[in-house]
Order: structure tokens, then sequence, then C-alpha cells
């Protein structure tokens, strides 16, 4: 990938990384609510696993603070 986005990729980054965030935040809660032991690690797995995704899609877009999107 070029090292300058276009308008568009910068415009679907943003938007993809906003979609991870609001997964993120909600698989968190599910996990925090889960009694099944099994259920509850696969939940904080995935929200682990959009904690890589939207840090590299942080990295992506230049940003330096992680809590601008959170």
């Amino acid at each position: 990938m070029s090292s300058t986005l276009s308008i568009k990729e910068k415009s679907y980054l943003e938007d993809a990384l906003e979609l991870e965030n609001l997964c993120l935040v909600k698989c968190s809660v599910y996990a925090d609510q889960c009694e099944d032991k099994e259920l509850k690690q696969l939940m904080f797995d995935i929200t682990k696993n959009k904690r890589r995704r939207a840090d590299r899609m942080k990295r992506l877009l230049g940003q330096t603070h992680a809590a601008y999107y959170q």
C-alpha cells in the first residue's frame, strides 16, 4: 500500500474504525455479562482481535491518539 492514502481510502478506514470500535465495545459488554467461561473467553478473544484491528487502522490513518475514536 502506498504511504499516502486517497481521500476515499481514508474515509473508508475512518468508517471501518468506527465500526470496529463499536463492535469492540459491544463484545466487551457481552463478555462481562457471560456466565459460561468458554463463551466469556471467546468474547474477550474477539475483543482483543478487534482492538488489534482498530489499532492497525489508527496507524494507517497516522493517528497518534488512541482515545480519538473511543
